[in-house]
């Protein structure tokens, strides 16, 4: 990926790894990711204050859309939360998974860049901590 001419891509931590921001404005914020294996993913949520988008571009993932059921979501899907819609996903496989990330408003990544530090490559994040992260972000865990 090339950065764009204001300068270098910026990295937010995620899981163990980088979220690489490939564009933002006030609007929008693009960014490229990829999900570690077996990672278990965010617990269910819902976010008022943004819209989020997640395109599979390599692996498969699962997500969870309102009260349904885990489905697949292969290379070529496109996860769309809109805000108020309760989410998550997970990597169930041995690989990992790259992924394009939409969020709209781009002040988005602010709640990125500290959930992203929080949930961890292996294993459950602190229950407590990201409750205090989402309810800051005007987002709420549903489980």
């Amino acid at each position: 990926m090339q950065p764009d001419a204001a300068g270098p891509t910026r990295l937010i931590p995620y899981a163990g790894d980088v979220i690489r921001v490939l564009g933002e404005c006030a609007g929008l914020a693009i960014c490229e990711l990829t999900v570690p294996p077996r990672f278990a993913g965010p617990p269910a949520h819902v976010h008022h204050g943004f819209d989020e988008a997640i395109y599979v571009l390599s692996g498969a993932l699962t997500m969870t859309k309102g009260r349904a059921d885990p489905e697949p979501a292969p290379a070529g899907t496109l996860i769309l939360a809109p805000r108020g819609v309760r989410h998550t996903f997970a990597n169930p496989t041995d690989d990992p998974v790259r992924v394009l990330g939409v969020w709209s408003p781009a002040d988005a990544l602010t709640f990125m860049e500290e959930i992203g530090a929080a949930l961890p490559a292996a294993g459950p994040p602190d229950p407590a901590a990201l409750t205090e992260i989402y309810r800051r972000h005007n987002s709420e865990v549903d489980l």
